[in-house]
């Protein structure tokens, strides 16, 4: 096994199993083995259209969005989907496709977002508002003991910007075993690389791998091209600033909603919002 990610939390679960730690302190573990290469505390954002924001507080839902290039609009993305390798003994094509098709992504970002441009790109240009949290809270947010093997399901990582020639070269070669590992983290971090022309998003990318388990077929979503996965806001979100677009009606609406949900976190305006109608 070829440990690619906090080998130091792998081996803290492998003595924690062995002394049959409760089943809390198994989840923090896993936890913090699935956050790669990013501080579990550090704070990142989210910008999010407030309709879509709304509907998924009020159903207690994360929404995500399948991982191909056509759907995110990058060649870079999801860059073992589809592609075709040749099994050195025999001759036949081996695809890794069973593994990486159904796996969801919800973009956040190291960088506070809030001037226009940001606003403009990731709300495009509609009333929108801006999310914080942090990678051990997103992932506490989603992991869910009932799901008996919650632990392969979930990962959040922090993006790796490089050439697109680099992306080819790690991805086309013929050992499709160096991306397979007992832990997932090879399939995992295959999400976490794009092309150096988007490094200024400086993504954190939360990521959903759903296998049609029975409590994913009971619990999670599937519309189209998204993965709505139960979310626990109340803990997931430390503030929350609303967007430069969001008319004051749609402000009132929004705190009436977060009051009902019971979400108690600080709310403010961005600094690019006047006062609207």
């Amino acid at each position: 096994m070829s440990i690619k990610f906090n080998a130091d939390v792998v081996g803290e679960i492998v003595r924690a199993d062995l002394r049959n730690a409760p089943a809390e302190e198994m989840r923090e573990l896993y936890i913090r083995r699935n956050i790669l290469d990013i501080d579990p505390d550090a704070t990142i954002y989210r910008i999010v259209q407030l309709q879509y924001f709304i509907e998924d507080l009020v159903d207690r839902r994360m929404t995500y969005t399948n991982i191909d290039k056509d759907t995110w609009g990058d060649k870079s993305e999801n860059p073992l989907l589809g592609r075709s390798f040749v099994l050195p003994d025999t001759g036949e094509a081996l695809d890794l496709d069973d593994l990486v098709a159904n796996t969801y992504g919800s973009c956040w970002s190291a960088t506070a977002l809030d001037t226009h441009r940001w606003w403009a790109r990731f709300s495009r240009s509609q009333p929108s508002v801006r999310l914080q949290s942090t990678p051990r809270k997103l992932l506490n947010s989603v992991m869910n003991t009932e799901q008996r093997f919650y632990m392969q399901h979930h990962a959040i990582g922090r993006m790796v910007y490089v050439p697109d020639e680099r992306i080819e070269g790690e991805f086309a070669d013929t050992n499709w075993q160096k991306h397979l590992d007992s832990l997932g983290q090879g399939i995992a971090s295959s999400f976490l690389r794009l092309s150096d022309n988007l490094s200024d998003e400086d993504e954190v990318r939360l990521i959903y791998d759903d296998s049609r388990d029975p409590w994913a077929v009971l619990h999670v979503q599937l519309t189209n091209r998204f993965a709505k996965v139960p979310f626990d806001f109340q803990t997931a979100i430390d503030a929350l600033v609303i967007g430069p677009l969001v008319s004051e009606c749609g402000a009132a609406e929004l705190r009436t909603k977060l009051e009902l949900a019971k979400l108690n976190c600080p709310v403010s305006n961005s600094v690019l919002r006047l006062a609207v109608d």
